[in-house]
């Protein structure tokens, strides 16, 4: 929603040192508008149209994900953003998004675009930012957020999982088998008649074939209960593996772009002044 109030655009640091007629030039081909929060301000793949200023508010920068969305970026008041399009107007590479209320200056990329050909200060302070978002980039490539998926799934299970898990890895360890295989020896012979006149369990070991028979029942639900819980880890592990992907893969394509865009900026000759 575009409003009529006018705005200071002086009060940007990108913008305050310019002289009057600059300010004013700005001034005219400036708008401000209001979105409301959780309103979309562009999309993933738009033409870009306007550099964005901050006056109010919060602006989340998303990526679409499994399950979900990523946020990559957040600017508060004061802070620009969209200013990637000021040098090569491709696509968004990302979505925008009001985090509150928020109240927007968008101010035409070729008035920005004009202004950074005219003036060497505001040139200056514009690449001065781009540089400080490239190591910020280049930063979150050496510290993504990975979660260690193994302490989510333990923060997560029951006392009743623990047991299962402890139950399923004791029955299928070296431990285990020696044991039980101990237990029916001490078993047979104990209940031998060449050691009691009257065993309990005479052959052909009834009772005990009882006992291995509920010993089975209930282990191989109790096997499935962690098998079912090890295959929800691998799923979490996937999930978490594919947004760690993501915000590589949107780290490079912005530090291949500024990258780019920096030089370019570099190389560009402009009116003495």
């Amino acid at each position: 929603m575009e409003m009529a109030e006018p705005y200071r655009i002086e009060a940007i640091p990108l913008f305050s040192s310019l002289p009057a007629t600059e300010l004013a030039t700005l001034n005219d081909a400036a708008s401000r508008r209001l979105y409301r929060g959780g309103e979309t301000i562009f999309d993933h793949g738009e033409l870009p149209e306007y550099l964005y200023v901050v006056e109010q508010g919060i602006v989340d920068i998303v990526l679409p994900a499994q399950g979900g969305e990523i946020i990559v970026a957040t600017f508060e008041s004061g802070s620009f953003f969209g200013e990637l399009a000021v040098f090569d107007r491709a696509a968004r590479t990302a979505t925008a998004r009001a985090a509150v209320e928020t109240s927007l200056i968008c101010i035409p990329l070729t008035a920005v675009a004009q202004l950074l050909d005219r003036h060497a200060g505001a040139a200056r302070h514009f690449m001065e930012v781009v540089i400080h978002r490239l190591r910020g980039a280049d930063a979150l490539l050496s510290r993504l957020q990975i979660k260690n998926v193994n302490e989510l799934v333990e923060a997560r299970m029951t006392f009743g999982e623990r047991i299962a898990d402890l139950v399923a890895h004791f029955g299928g360890s070296w431990p285990f088998i020696t044991s039980f295989f101990g237990f029916l020896l001490l078993w047979t012979v104990v209940n031998s008649a060449l050691v009691l006149k009257a065993p309990p369990d005479p052959y052909p070991y009834i009772f005990l074939n009882l006992l291995l028979s509920c010993l089975a029942a209930l282990q191989a639900p109790i096997i499935m209960m962690s098998q079912n819980r090890q295959a929800a880890k691998d799923r979490l592990q996937a999930d978490e593996d594919f947004r760690v992907n993501v915000k590589a893969e949107f780290a490079i394509q912005q530090l291949h772009r500024k990258i780019d865009e920096l030089r370019a900026a570099l190389l560009q000759p402009r009116p003495p002044g």
